[in-house]
């Protein structure tokens, strides 16, 4: 089949294509070197298809799989966040991945068969470096296509293994190249996600054993519950019958647009006065309809970036400053599997950030778990208080930060039904129903370097949109 040449525009029979796109061909090199000039704005290393088996040998009825579309420029730390969403893992153990020096997809018999790895790359962060065993690479640095594409290593086995504790390893082979996309995309799979925590792969089996029982024992019905109600990713519905097929491929895709994925370009990031972070890990289904004109006042005035998972989540709050303000807007957070969340949220605010509990924060949350969060997490006594409609004031002795903010919009008072908070102090109550109160639905306090806030209407009452405003600081 006869072909033009990009460039000259010569026919030939077999022509050259360009090695990272795969979008122009050339008669010969010199015609691809003229042409890059032109051609390298618009030249696009294509992604990847990577399929990811978790633990292939042992895992079978069925198989755990996902197989995702991965930009080429992507970090494998990026990679790491994209495989916590596809396969459900709630972020709460280390990771590695493993390049091997052979092309073997079964996976390993066990930790200590298959050899060494060529290298390892991880979070620099959590490793030691004791002089021995195969070398680390900085998981934020190295780029998929830097491994993928190398003579050295490709076609080479990859394997991720998160918690080195249950050895969950995945087994990762690239079958195919797909069009360029800004993130990654979930094509397929099979099977719901493995618990975790659950004690390896022995531990999935026996899960699913007590679930298949017709009469489960007590033991069994234990291990049911603990995976229905306290697994750091818990599924309420359970994993009977066909529900451990299950598993949301539309969900996935949802979230992993959340994820920022590296070009390797020069990019500017969002303007902290103008950008607004939202955390809903359990959003409701109502929600936007609810908050639809709070929303768009928001975005009218800021940027606003909703993530809906613990990994976005994570990887949003890695960098300090770049919002304005960060806004929780479900009690979720509070719970104590998501502590790695919680525990970037207070260094958000102790580095000088704006951390802000919101929305439906006051609508689910109990009032033992808020005030253990609050004493736990943050260091304050922010107690539950009273639940009901009153007239409120704006406290003018109340935090100068916040003062400072207020614009003319700002109600000196309005009514709202709200979930008051006690145990605060005096100037961090910004609306108040009496000069003697102690109790306020709208607090506002200095935290370290930044400040923490609490909105209680439960209502959407207009002039708590304006709250919210000024406490963002937009």
């Amino acid at each position: 089949m006869n072909s033009q040449c990009a460039f000259c525009g010569k026919t030939e029979t077999k022509l050259l294509k360009c090695g990272r796109c795969t979008s122009r061909s050339y008669c010969g090199p010199q015609c691809q070197k003229e042409d890059w000039p032109t051609h390298k704005a618009e030249c696009k290393h294509q992604n990847y298809i990577l399929r990811v088996d978790l633990l292939p040998r042992f895992i079978i009825n069925p198989r755990i799989t996902r197989t995702l579309s991965c930009p080429a420029t992507a970090t494998f730390a990026e990679f790491h966040e994209a495989l916590l969403v596809a396969f459900g893992w709630a972020n709460t153990h280390i990771y590695d991945f493993d390049v091997f020096d052979h092309s073997d997809t079964r996976g390993r018999e066990n930790r200590l068969a298959g050899g060494e790895p060529i290298f390892k790359i991880t979070n620099m962060r959590t490793v030691e470096d004791f002089g021995f065993g195969p070398p680390n690479r900085d998981s934020s640095k190295v780029r998929l296509f830097k491994i993928l594409d190398d003579p050295k290593t490709k076609g080479k086995t990859i394997h991720y293994n998160y918690d080195f504790g249950d050895g969950w390893e995945h087994v990762i082979s690239c079958i195919g190249r797909a069009d360029t996309t800004a993130h990654f995309v979930c094509l397929e799979g099979e099977g719901h996600g493995c618990a975790e925590d659950v004690g390896g792969y022995t531990g999935w089996k026996e899960l699913l054993e007590a679930y298949d029982a017709q009469n489960p024992t007590k033991a069994q019905k234990e291990k049911m519950s603990w995976f229905e109600e306290y697994a750091s990713n818990k599924d309420p519905g359970g994993l009977r019958g066909e529900l451990k097929w299950k598993w949301d491929k539309d969900r996935i895709n949802r979230v992993l647009v959340e994820l920022n994925v590296s070009s390797g370009a020069t990019t500017t990031s969002p303007t902290p006065s103008h950008s607004v972070l939202l955390i809903s890990l359990d959003k409701q289904p109502f929600f936007d309809d609810m908050y639809s004109q709070v929303m768009a006042k928001l975005r009218s005035k800021a940027d606003v970036t909703e993530v809906t998972h613990i990994a976005s989540a994570m990887q949003h709050l890695s960098v300090v400053h770049q919002y304005a303000a960060v806004v929780v807007t479900d009690p979720e957070v509070m719970d104590k599997g998501f502590i790695a969340v919680q525990e970037k949220l207070v260094h958000y605010a102790r580095a000088g950030g704006t951390v802000i509990f919101g929305f439906h924060c006051s609508s689910f949350v109990r009032p033992n778990d808020l005030a253990r969060f609050f004493k736990e997490t943050w260091s304050v006594n922010w107690e539950s208080g009273d639940y009901t409609r009153s007239m409120f004031s704006l406290n003018h002795r109340a935090n100068s930060v916040f003062m400072s903010r207020r614009g003319p919009n700002l109600p000196q008072q309005y009514s709202m039904k709200a979930l008051h908070l006690s145990g605060t102090r005096a100037e961090d109550r910004i609306y108040i129903s009496s000069p003697g109160s102690t109790q306020s639905p709208a607090v506002f306090a200095k935290y370290g370097d930044g400040n923490l806030g609490w909105i209680g209407d439960v209502n959407t009452e207009h002039g708590t949109t304006e709250l919210l405003l000024t406490m963002c600081g937009v």
